[in-house]
């Protein structure tokens, strides 16, 4: 940890302690309050934990505490940029930081302030602050991890944590790298997250596994999505579905009750089989709209032990069965 550089402190659950994950553009792996004093010193340190906890700047002495808040969509403040050092020495700009939550019980993400223009090169007129998991594991074109990723935000357990970096591709068609750190909220059904641009780590890879879904499922005439079994959430469209499906890479829309619960049976069913495939009618609505029936063929993409498949999807034509 250095001493005058702008240091990132997650606050992302209320029960648990802050942890700081970057000093500057270096990622740090959860370091507790009861560490900060080894790198910077005792009295600095609990500067750093006070201006974390009343979550303001401040001077003390001939030291200033620069606090820069990371709010949230939902009207909190998922974490902390904190500057401490002279208070003649000139203040460095901040890092460039968002943050997001992901709600499990209406599988829908929402992005705080300036989250979209940081993570997309969005323009302000196109921002929106609720978006599908599509619509944002969609742009990334490398997620190491994303296993355990997704197994924390399926599971919700007490304590659950995740971090590691992601390539996302913006709406410029450059691609940057972030530093995504995320913990669950089992309380609030919740995994809550921040998102922290490291552009001196990189940011042209791609994700070769997810690259060549996409290569091989263009211009086959059906939707491909890639399918969390553990709790039947897709959460990136590799080809767009056709119409009248087109919307779900957008929408979130309302599946009938039983046929959901034969897409959850199925993707049980799937972890147990993995070399089999499974027939399914999916009836869905979007907002407004009529109810559209669907043929939908579920199988997995790699193992029973990574728990994710390829839900393919297409307009049912008359008289096809499940």
């Amino acid at each position: 940890m250095t001493a005058d550089g702008w240091l990132l402190v997650e606050t992302l659950t209320e029960d648990l302690d802050p942890a700081l994950v970057a000093d500057a553009g270096r990622i740090r792996e959860w370091v507790a309050p009861s560490r900060w004093s080894r790198a910077i010193g005792p009295a600095r340190a609990k500067l750093l934990l006070d201006a974390v906890r009343r979550g303001e700047s401040a001077r003390v002495g001939d030291t200033v505490v620069v606090v820069e808040p990371v709010r949230c969509a939902l009207g909190g403040v998922h974490g902390s940029q904190v500057w401490i050092g002279p208070a003649d020495r000139p203040v460095p700009p901040p890092r460039h930081v968002g943050a997001w939550d992901w709600d499990a019980r209406t599988e829908l993400a929402h992005h705080g302030p300036g989250l979209e223009e940081l993570i997309f090169a969005r323009e302000p007129g196109a921002v929106r602050v609720v978006r599908t998991p599509p619509e944002a594991f969609g742009r990334m074109v490398r997620f190491d991890g994303r296993v355990d990723y997704f197994a924390m935000a399926s599971t919700l357990e007490p304590g659950g944590r995740w971090q590691g970096e992601v390539d996302v591709l913006g709406d410029d068609d450059r691609v940057r790298r972030f530093q995504m750190v995320a913990r669950a909220r089992p309380g609030l059904g919740r995994v809550s997250g921040l998102m922290h641009a490291v552009p001196e780590r990189g940011g042209d890879t791609v994700d070769l596994d997810v690259a060549m879904l996409r290569a091989v499922s263009k211009g086959v005439g059906v939707g491909a999505g890639l399918i969390l079994l553990s709790g039947a959430v897709i959460y990136e469209w590799v080809a767009d579905p056709p119409p009248p499906l087109d919307r779900w890479t957008v929408e979130r829309p309302v599946i009938d009750a039983a046929d959901l619960a034969a897409l959850r049976a199925a993707c049980v069913e799937l972890t147990q089989a993995p070399d089999t495939t499974r027939q399914l009618t999916l009836r869905v609505r979007f907002a407004d709209g009529e109810w559209v029936r669907a043929h939908a063929e579920l199988a997995t993409i790699t193992t029973a032990a990574t728990g994710h498949g390829l839900l393919r999807v297409r307009p049912s034509v008359e008289g096809e069965a499940g």
